[in-house]
């Protein structure tokens, strides 16, 4: 291959690489949070990575053999021409289920672009300058790694998706770009007079030691971009930028590693770096699953990143040396690659519905990644360190032991939580589309255990019942019939809606279930104004006609629909709390998105969190009492320059059918989640004069901050200070 082309080579597949791998990366970054946003449940999030990293694992292999047989570049067109066109989709049919297809398509395409690109500068070369060649590439994915959850959060700050899916056309259309600048007579398939001579052929061993190892690290990395954010977001709290900057950390880490790390490009690497390099990734990811504070994210995350510095080019270079078919490997190591990453996010799933926390889900995908290290440990014991097979056996069955201890350990029942004092359990699940915090007081772990898990399966089939976008469920099939026919929803339902519409009488509809009308609409807070006066008819809860004694629902007119977000989250709170102390539970905190239910004969003290500086702003003694909080913060979009800028959010004042501005954040006090969470959607829209009238006549013993746009703070009389 003459130099020009070569370089041209080179440039067309970092390039193109480079820019796709930036358009996945800040896409995949986004789409948990936004499932957050709709309060999809943890295990929708791992199964839809996993349908990611399906359709990567399909297309891999083919994707090798067909850029063995017809050329790289036929192949690298038509996989980035695709993933420009597919987030169009999004603008004709913008549901959260378009985002889900979206990202299996961009699984598609990923499946396509890298193994391909390797297989393409595997045949470019040999020797010290291949090496050179795959730790330049493998440093410029590990930038895009780094850079596309940055660019991903700046671009979702508004809280839609349009920025994004424009960012990620353009990214992909970059790629193409590149990807046009490759020779058409590249080939992935390197001349036999390119072997080095008396190159004896790697044995089956070492080839299945490299792909198991691959499929190990895999596994944890496809685990940890399914449920990160989600830990981190629980942790260090919702703030986009400052989640993306953690959540980049192990990538820029990697990069960092690699640039400064030039010997690993002047010679060929050994396996020992490998496995040293993917145990120290395994060590990063089995520390992160312990970490609360944000030095701790930012140290292990480190760690992780300079494990992969260490691992990703070696491995590359030693892929490439297993056959002439470069595109043959490469597709075997991808397939490897994309079968880590499809069970990665499963098993996430599966342990969180056991253990109730993302937590050990990490360790436990550490783990498996360092029992996958074992295989190529035994080769590097015995060809670099000249171990006796005797010697390498007992090495191998002594680590497989730590290891499973380890595995044990953190998947005992009793892991998921924390032990802050005698008789005193914490869980965290996720649920309601927000980290689900359950600290019991019981007389064993083993009683709290199996207490929790109840609550939260209780949590999630009422969540799914009360949720509108659940087509199934009660409210989903109301909201079907509107304007045909009368549905009999669930008891709870029926009882709930009841509720909600004497709510809605007694403030004159300042709460309103009918705004479902609008609400129901994916990201309603950040459309046009036209398309709220065009529901202006739907939204009145004078139109929910009940018949008691059939406990059945009618929506008067077609188009309207109930949306209980501005209530259901405390019904079910209430719920779980029931459950728990039928359980023999003594007293605790139930607490799902800084929405608290405490019970029992013992004091807590809860903070109040300011909501613009997230910092605490007080912190209040709470007994048998609820705490709930409602706010301008978790869905907005900003508009406006300056702070005179108006900020549309999804509290909705049914008068008007625009975002409510009296208040930017209120927390109330009362006797159940259900009354708080209800009155602070109501004393959030009716501000602190309006508000403080209306809580004397119709709730007096519960208490109410208002934190207004003007910064000040409004109290009850009876809040405490």
């Amino acid at each position: 291959m003459q130099p020009t082309t070569s370089n041209r080579t080179l440039v067309a597949i970092l390039g193109g690489g480079l820019f796709s791998a930036l358009g996945v990366g800040l896409f995949a970054f986004i789409l948990p949070l936004v499932s957050l946003d709709e309060r999809v449940s943890g295990a929708w999030i791992g199964t839809a990575f996993a349908g990611y990293y399906l359709a990567k694992l399909l297309v891999s292999p083919l994707s090798g053999l067909a850029a063995d047989r017809f050329g790289p570049r036929r192949v690298l067109i038509a996989a980035t021409c695709a993933g420009c066109l597919v987030p169009l989709a999004y603008f004709a049919v913008p549901s959260l289920m378009t985002l889900y297809a979206i990202q299996i398509c961009l699984g598609l395409v990923s499946g396509l672009v890298r193994p391909v690109g390797l297989a393409a500068l595997g045949g470019s070369g040999s020797g010290p300058a291949l090496s050179r060649r795959f730790a330049v590439h493998a440093a410029l994915f590990s930038g895009a790694t780094f850079a596309g959850p940055i660019l991903g959060g700046l671009l979702y700050q508004g809280g839609t998706m349009e920025p994004v899916l424009l960012g990620l056309v353009l990214c992909l259309g970059l790629a193409l770009a590149a990807t046009g600048l490759l020779p058409a007579g590249t080939a992935t398939t390197r001349p036999r007079e390119e072997e080095p001579a008396g190159n004896p052929r790697p044995s089956r061993e070492k080839t299945f030691a490299l792909l198991l190892a691959i499929g190990g690290r895999s596994l944890g990395i496809g685990l940890l971009t399914a449920f990160y954010p989600i830990v981190l977001a629980s942790a260090l709290g919702r703030h986009g930028p400052v989640v993306a900057a953690v959540y980049a950390v192990p990538g820029l880490a990697t990069f960092l590693g690699l640039a400064l790390s030039g010997r690993f490009t002047h010679r060929a690497p050994h396996m020992d770096r490998i496995v040293l390099g993917m145990l120290l990734s395994a060590c990063g990811l089995f520390a992160l699953g312990e970490c609360t504070r944000l030095w701790q994210f930012v140290t292990f995350g480190t760690l992780m990143g300079f494990g992969s510095a260490l691992s990703i080019p070696a491995s590359m270079f030693l892929a490439s040396t297993l056959t002439r078919r470069q595109g043959a490997i490469f597709g075997a190591a991808n397939l490897a690659s994309g079968l880590g990453f499809l069970f990665g996010p499963l098993l996430g799933g599966l342990i969180i519905a056991r253990l109730h926390s993302p937590l050990p889900a990490l360790q436990a995908a550490a783990v498996l990644g360092a029992f996958c290290c074992l295989p190529m440990l035994a080769v590097v014991f015995r060809e670099q360190f000249h171990w006796g097979r005797g010697m390498v056996r007992t090495a191998v069955v002594c680590l497989g032991i730590l290891f499973a201890a380890l595995m044990t350990a953190g998947l005992s029942p009793n892991l998921g939580l924390d032990r802050p004092e005698r008789d005193l359990y914490r869980f965290t699940d996720v649920a309601m589309g927000t980290v689900v915090n359950l600290t019991l007081e019981a007389q064993s772990r083993e009683g709290a255990s199996l207490a929790a898990r109840r609550a939260m399966t209780a949590m999630r089939a009422l969540q799914q019942d009360f949720d509108h976008r659940n087509p199934r469920g009660s409210v989903g099939r109301i909201n079907r019939a509107a304007g045909q026919s009368w549905v009999k929803p669930s008891p709870r339902t029926f009882s709930l809606l009841t509720r909600a519409l004497e709510l809605s009488r007694a403030t004159n509809g300042v709460f309103d279930p009918t705004v479902g009308a609008l609400t129901t609409s994916p990201f309603y807070y950040a459309m046009d104004e036209s398309v709220a006066r065009a529901k202006s008819g739907l939204v009145d809860y004078r139109l929910v006609l009940l018949d008691r004694p059939g406990a059945r629902v009618r929506l008067k007119k077609r188009g309207m629909a109930l949306d209980l977000g501005g209530i259901a989250k405390g019904t079910i709170v209430d719920a779980a709390v029931e459950l728990l102390q039928k359980q023999g539970i003594r007293a605790g905190i139930v607490e799902a998105g800084g929405d608290f239910r405490c019970f029992g004969d013992r004091q807590w003290r809860v903070g109040v969190r300011h909501p613009r500086t997230s910092a605490v702003f007080q912190t209040i003694p709470i007994r048998e009492r609820s705490v709930c909080g409602s706010g301008d913060y978790q869905q907005f979009v900003d508009a406006g320059d300056g702070a005179d800028g108006q900020r549309h959010h999804h509290i909705i004042d049914p008068s008007t059918l625009d975002s409510a501005h009296e208040s930017i954040g209120v927390t109330v006090i009362a006797d159940t989640a259900e009354l708080a969470d209800g009155l602070a959607t109501t004393l959030f829209i009716m501000g602190p004069a309006r508000g403080t009238e209306f809580l004397k006549r119709y709730s007096p013993d519960s208490a109410a901050i208002w934190f207004l746009p003007d910064r000040t703070v409004a109290y009850t009389d009876n809040f405490p200070h």
